[in-house]
């Protein structure tokens, strides 16, 4: 990020240089959705994050290094802005939202901040430990102030993260809590979460599956809910969030923000029925499911589908990806482009209906064959896409083959480093468009032989 030419590179030494480089970058790790430009180094300037036009389609972001008043001072700029398919990119489609903005200019004025205050750099220990939360205080403040709350986020995250590492009877804790900014709490003794998560039964008592502290914003405790039944808000396919957390998730509208913690040791964050922030093997993500998916839809775009069937279609395989995703099972989704090249990528057999399959594959292929990815229960999709092998659709969703082996005529350019998930993802993206969802619950998009982007 900073060139070797740098005049930077002879004004900080090389912890400074690292931790520049590494708050920069988390511009890409909590918004993996977007593209940044190359930095230019320059005179300083005061830290900003502001739109560059009135179409809010790019920001442009400044890290002051230093202090005004120091002579060894300088700062770097940048351009933020969304990622997109060249084909098919209307720029109302490519404009950044209010909080995208909110994030960039958070970490801007944190680097900042923390240069203005140099003596915390001298110590290694305290620049590792400002690195290392460097994320996760961003969002903590940026979730705070959207919100409204008086409570620190930091310390909710803190006492998750310390969750996540202990277990009762033998099983991972889970957790979840409700925050209120419309509710101000009564004067209490108590404190949440240090006090009542100090108890090892208040730490088991909530599972944020079906049950959840319900908290006002300031942190007060003001009652212990069955989340099934509390003011259950409806929700529709614009609302995206792992099947699981359904009832946290109706219960974070009506401007309320839900919190859980999984079994696998991820902290959700959600807020009007989505899920908006995840942390998942030490990364923090803001989720932007809307673009996300757009991105998904313009890369699988072809003739003879009208845009509504194929968003449907890609909002389908999304929502069961998310599922996936987070119950750490992997899977593979292959959309073509042309399914007569279904024989070009699936093991002979494989094909739903075959005649060499076996009595009890064409038994369930009765059953699954003439759906559509859109039409099947949500719940089915997942385990379909949990068996080994793939689920390759055709661009109407109509699913072809699930479980199947792919062995692609043209495998793509491979490094021999890839796992056989990764290396039928790319084989058939030649085809048309590839979904890997990794075990670890990363989510992969392959098209033309290459990655395009992972969430």
């Amino acid at each position: 990020m900073i060139r070797a030419n740098s005049r930077l590179r002879h004004l900080l030494d090389d912890a400074g240089i690292d931790f520049v480089e590494h708050t920069a970058s988390a511009i890409h790790r909590i918004l993996p959705h977007v593209q940044v430009s190359r930095w230019n180094e320059q005179e300083w300037a005061a830290s900003e994050s502001v739109w560059t036009s009135a179409e809010r389609t790019k920001i442009r972001m400044t890290l002051a290094i230093g202090s005004k008043n120091e002579a060894n001072r300088r700062s770097l700029s940048a351009v933020i802005e969304r990622r997109s398919v060249p084909i098919v990119t209307p720029i109302a489609r490519r404009v950044l939202d209010t909080r995208e903005h909110d994030i960039c200019r958070r970490i801007a004025d944190r680097i900042s901040e923390i240069f203005q205050r140099a003596p915390s750099l001298d110590s290694p220990t305290s620049i590792n430990a400002i690195r290392d939360s460097f994320d996760e205080y961003v969002v903590a403040k940026h979730v705070e102030e959207h919100h409204r709350l008086q409570t620190s986020m930091s310390g909710i995250f803190d006492a998750l993260h310390t969750l996540s590492e202990e277990s009762y009877e033998n099983k991972s804790l889970t957790f979840g809590c409700i925050l209120d900014p419309s509710v101000t709490g009564l004067a209490t003794n108590a404190e949440f979460p240090g006090d009542f998560l100090r108890s090892k039964k208040y730490k088991a008592l909530s599972d944020g599956f079906r049950t959840a502290y319900y908290l006002a914003k300031d942190g007060t405790v003001l009652n212990f809910i069955d989340l099934e039944r509390f003011e259950k808000q409806k929700l529709t396919e614009k609302h995206y969030y792992p099947y699981w957390a359904k009832p946290i998730a109706s219960a974070s509208r009506a401007g309320r923000c839900g919190i859980a913690l999984s079994r696998q040791g991820d902290i959700l964050v959600f807020d009007e029925g989505t899920l908006r922030f995840s942390y998942r093997f030490g990364r923090w993500q803001y989720w932007n499911h809307a673009h996300l998916v757009k991105l998904i839809r313009d890369r699988a775009k072809a003739q003879k589908v009208l845009p509504a069937v194929l968003g449907r279609v890609v909002g389908a395989i999304y929502r069961a990806a998310l599922d996936v995703s987070f119950r750490r099972s992997g899977g593979l989704f292959v959309i073509l482009h042309n399914s007569r090249n279904l024989r070009d990528i699936v093991r002979k057999g494989d094909k739903i209906a075959d005649p060499t399959r076996s009595a009890t594959d064409l038994e369930f292929d009765a059953i699954i064959g003439g759906h559509t990815i859109q039409s099947l229960p949500r719940a089915v999709a997942v385990e379909l896409a949990s068996l080994d092998g793939a689920v390759v659709l055709a661009n109407s969703g109509l699913i072809l083959a699930y479980g199947a082996v792919l062995k692609p005529r043209r495998a793509g350019r491979l490094r021999g480093t890839e796992g056989s998930r990764t290396k039928a993802a790319i084989g058939a993206s030649n085809y048309g468009l590839a979904i890997k969802i990794s075990s670890d619950g990363a989510i992969s998009v392959y098209y033309q032989g290459a990655e395009f982007i992972t969430i």
